[in-house]
């Protein structure tokens, strides 16, 4: 039973994690930038792609939904898909 379910858990994985997804989630995280001037990244979490800025995730850090020793800067870096300050981004979808 628990072959089932996690084979149709990575399946939901895939699904939501597709690239048409990411770049849907970056054009939102380009429009929010143009809008309110701030920094905006794109994060997979919780089987779909986030849009957070710095004081979204200082807000879960606080909720206890990350560790309290992570900083909003270079930590959360090295894992966004696309930032809105990047000038070349880590991830790039033709």
């Amino acid at each position: 039973m628990n072959r089932i379910k996690t084979y149709f858990i990575q399946l939901y994985i895939r699904f939501c994690g597709r690239p048409g997804a990411l770049r849907r989630a970056i054009r939102k995280a380009k429009r929010l930038h143009r809008q309110t001037g701030r920094r905006y990244r794109v994060f997979f979490f919780g089987y779909r792609y986030r849009i957070w800025n710095r004081t979204q995730i200082r807000g879960r850090v606080r909720a206890g939904l990350f560790k309290h020793n992570l900083k909003a800067g270079k930590d959360f870096d090295a894992v966004c898909f696309f930032d809105t300050n990047d000038i070349e981004p880590q991830f790039l979808i033709k």
